[in-house]
């Protein structure tokens, strides 16, 4: 009996070919999510401050512990690693352990102006304790007098020339307005662990008071409390119940999400958090052939000591798939952004991108037309390619392997701000996030061979969209002169992810049938340029090919503190600029360098995947530049060198 519904329901070979299809699993599912229970988890969870070595992550850690044991998920367990800020998995180094208590900052005797915990936010992380009287000082001022309290109208002001003048006269601290252009609201800044300086983040008419009072000649009172005691970097880890999984058995999914980030921090990431809890509730209920499991912890840090100790300690083997919750319950309205479906990266061919977009189509519609006859949403869904600006990509890196598709929301105009409150939730939204996690686990978790037929036809399908998709359209936008090399990219991408299916028993028949189908199709699309349409030839290979020189998962943060000031000033600059955009070109760079594609192959396969071509034309040679730099990349032995945008099996995890 395929096993989808559970114990008594039909299969999903059954579903997907009748009437109820995959829309009957997702449905079903979308019926169990309890909104309310979920709105009551991000409550709770919005009460702390949850920074990566505080007490507040530790207390947050305990509460999903038990919210996980009570919906029914076994194995539940707290692990813990240092927070320290020393010891490093690959390079990924500890949180350092910091917990703010209280802050103050007045003038003149009077009732404080900022006041932190009640105004969140507005301590910065990492800040020093401190209690005394402090100067006043602008960025522009000639000097300053010793122990400074430095006023900064922006964070594009708050760049490392000013933290290294702050170092430099001695000064103790700053505030900053990070958004100038929004009074009732305060960003986050982080300090290095090993700060000396203590930090505000404040409202833009709090800065102006700040301002008159350096203009009077005024001195500010401090106040800054906090805990620096040793302590440790929680990550809390559960699994679906099962009679006696073998314990080198794979986890089919992997559902994770963030337990970090200061308080409120409601959709980033309490939303996520309490999504995943409402998943495993449902999947707790369910008899599955295969485990899911669940982990929660600190942003990058946490999963990357958690996925080192699986793959260098050899604890477990990874999961088939991953999904990641982070900022999913987004009251779309409010927060300005619609869900988003962050695909995997396309180095690693796999299912799970069709599966979990087939998951958004079968969400039951929110409302019907006039008649009734059409259902009819009143939310947004946009997919994007694989940008890798949280979890998922640790266990989607070339030397990690694990295919993770990402659900989130943006654009937000409330994130990391104090403004990132519950009434930014909507439940229905949480809701749906939730049955999307779910449904997509509970496939690969229960699919048999009839089952993996199904997906295979889907993910054919899923793949004929993407390669029709590359067409140039008479009234579009005008080609980028890349159509043809991303057609033959998807086609690829399609061809490989169907050898995935063989684990779950797929028919060969049917996967070579469908194979020879996209051949086919790709011969068929292919023909517009054949016909006289030109498009830009792939770039021919110039040197050897560029090896990665750097542990484990690619990371940018640790690479910027290994690159030469000039470098890094620079790609800070860069960031100031178009943080979104810079980002996702780092890690789309990064991420192609493959050990056989040279320098100019890797930037084209990098505007490829990443659809972000203006970003990646002339910021690619000197980001590759920085990171060879850094000792970060090698070139290749010669007789390694393949055709540019070869496919080469990716460097560990599953293919």
């Amino acid at each position: 009996m395929s096993g989808f519904a559970g114990a008594s329901g039909p299969g999903l070979s059954d579903r997907l070919s009748g009437p109820s299809g995959l829309s009957g699993l997702v449905g079903g599912i979308h019926q169990r999510i309890d909104a309310d229970e979920a709105m009551g988890w991000v409550a709770r969870l919005a009460e702390w401050d949850r920074y990566q070595g505080s007490a507040g992550i530790a207390e947050a850690a305990d509460f999903v512990a038990g919210e996980a044991e009570r919906v029914g998920l076994a194995d539940v367990k707290v692990l813990s690693f240092p927070a320290d800020g020393r010891t490093a998995w690959w390079t990924y180094t500890a949180p350092s352990s910091w917990t703010p208590r209280a802050a103050h900052l007045s003038l003149n005797g009077r009732p404080p102006l900022v006041s932190y915990p009640a105004q969140p936010y507005a301590i910065a992380a990492n800040s020093v304790a401190v209690d005394g009287e402090v100067p006043l000082a602008l960025p522009r001022d000639s000097g300053w007098p010793p122990g400074a309290l430095v006023l900064v109208g922006s964070a594009a002001d708050l760049g490392p020339g000013l933290f290294a003048r702050m170092r430099a006269e001695k000064a103790r601290g700053f505030c900053v307005t990070t958004d100038p252009d929004r009074p009732g609201q305060a960003g986050r800044v982080e300090l290095p662990g090993d700060s000396s300086l203590f930090g505000f983040s404040v409202f833009p008419a709090q800065l102006e008071e700040l301002l008159r009072a350096h203009r009077r000649g005024e001195r500010a009172r401090v106040v800054v409390d906090v805990d620096t005691g040793p302590r440790q970097m929680p990550v809390v880890v559960a699994r679906t119940p099962s009679r006696c999984p073998p314990a080198d058995e794979a986890d089919a999914c992997l559902l994770t999400a963030h337990l970090c980030h200061p308080a409120p921090g409601a959709n980033d990431n309490a939303s996520g958090v309490a999504a995943a809890l409402a998943a495993g509730r449902v999947l707790a209920g369910r008899s599955l052939r295969r485990p899911v499991r669940f982990v929660w912890a600190p942003e990058f840090v946490g999963l990357a000591a958690y996925v080192h100790q699986a793959v260098e300690e050899g604890t477990r083997p990874l999961p088939a798939m991953a999904v990641n919750l982070d900022m999913v319950g987004e009251d779309q309205r409010r927060c300005g952004g619609p869900l988003i479906v962050e695909y995997g990266p396309e180095y690693l061919p796999h299912y799970a991108n069709a599966l979990v977009e087939a998951c958004v189509r079968a969400l039951p519609p929110a409302a019907r037309s006039y008649s009734g006859a059409v259902g009819c949403d009143t939310w947004a869904w946009r997919t994007t390619p694989f940008v890798g600006a949280s979890d998922h990509a640790i266990l989607a890196d070339r030397a990690i392997g694990c295919p993770a598709v990402q659900l989130g929301h943006w654009p937000d105009r409330f994130n990391h701000s104090s403004a990132d409150t519950l009434d930014k939730v909507d439940p229905l939204e949480l809701r749906r996030s939730a049955t999307i996690a779910a449904s997509a686990a509970a496939v690969v978790a229960t699919a048999d061979g009839r089952d993996a037929d199904r997906i295979t036809q889907l993910l054919a399908r899923w793949t004929a969209r993407r390669m029709t998709a590359c067409l140039p359209s008479a009234d579009g936008p005008p080609s980028d002169g890349m159509a043809a090399a991303r057609l033959t990219r998807r086609w690829h991408y399609g061809r490989d992810a169907l050898h995935t299916l063989r684990p779950l028993g797929a028919s060969p028949r049917l996967l070579d049938r469908q194979a020879e189908f996209l051949a086919g199709l790709h011969r068929t699309l292919s023909s517009v340029w054949d016909d006289g349409l030109t498009e830009q030839p792939p770039p021919s290979p110039r040197g050897p090919g560029l090896r990665r020189n750097w542990p484990g998962p690619f990371n940018l943060r640790a690479l910027m503190g290994a690159m030469a000031q000039k470098d890094s000033q620079w790609f800070l600059e860069e960031l100031t600029v178009d943080r979104g955009g810079c980002y996702a070109a780092a890690m789309a760079l990064a991420q192609s360098i493959d050990g056989s594609s040279d320098a100019a192959a890797v930037i084209r396969i990098a505007e490829l995947d990443s659809g972000i071509r203006p970003t990646t034309a002339d910021f690619g040679e000197r980001f590759l530049a920085a990171i060879a730099g850094a000792g970060w990349i090698e070139e290749a032995a010669a007789d390694n060198v393949a055709a540019p945008g070869t496919r080469r099996p990716h460097e560990g995890g599953t293919a």
